[in-house]
């Protein structure tokens, strides 16, 4: 399973989410893949992404959609999410 992390610069949700999301997905050893939401904007329209962000999206091997996350969230609910 792969994780695709959108985030912006802009984003004051995303300042605080971003060290602790890469520090679970370094902690299971998920692969991911980042794209900036102004810089990636070819990327992110493939996911329909809206102006909430951070957005997490659990993908397979081919990137087909799982699941998704989206907005702030506390540690141990991101950590539930990536780990289902």
């Amino acid at each position: 399973m792969k994780i695709i992390k959108i985030t912006a610069l802009w984003c004051p949700s995303c300042l605080i989410m971003n060290g602790m999301i890469d520090d679970i997905i370094s902690k299971y050893n998920f692969e991911m893949i980042s794209y900036d939401f102004d810089l990636d904007k070819d990327e992110v329209e493939k996911y329909n992404v809206g102006n909430i962000l951070p957005v997490l999206i659990k993908v397979d091997d081919n990137l087909s959609e799982i699941a998704r996350l989206t907005g702030e969230h506390k540690e141990k609910e991101v950590e539930e999410f990536l780990k289902e």
